[in-house]
């Protein structure tokens, strides 16, 4: 039996995850919970091509810790040839990002259909 997820939800198009939070809250204590969700997605469900949505709600959690957990989804699926790409990230958010000194490492797409369709390009 499949264990809940209490801070993701996700669709399977092809083989790309379409990741959205629950709630556009995470608090700090949780931060951890969140990116244990994230490895099951690897671990567990086999996800090698994610897209995480970051809208249409702000999210409030964006802070270090949270940022942390994304560059190290990042990472690891870069390691296992696969990609992480954004979806829905308001101007709001992408400055967050950009504050931080970290836009550069992640790909931005207007919606979820666009970031699928970047992951997996026609033959």
């Amino acid at each position: 039996m499949q264990r809940p997820y209490h801070f993701i939800l996700y669709d399977l198009i092809g083989e790309v995850f379409c990741v959205r939070l629950l709630q556009p809250r995470i608090e700090d204590r949780q931060m951890d919970e969140f990116g244990a969700e994230l490895a099951r997605l690897i671990d567990e469900e086999n996800c090698r091509k994610m897209v995480l949505n970051l809208g249409p709600a702000e999210p409030e959690c964006l802070i270090s810790v949270f940022l942390a957990k994304l560059i190290n989804l990042q990472r690891r699926l870069e390691g296992m040839n696969g990609a992480l790409t954004l979806a829905h990230a308001s101007d709001y958010t992408r400055n967050i990002f950009r504050i931080a000194g970290i836009e550069r490492f992640f790909h931005f797409y207007p919606d979820q259909n666009s970031a699928v369709q970047a992951l997996n390009p026609p033959a």
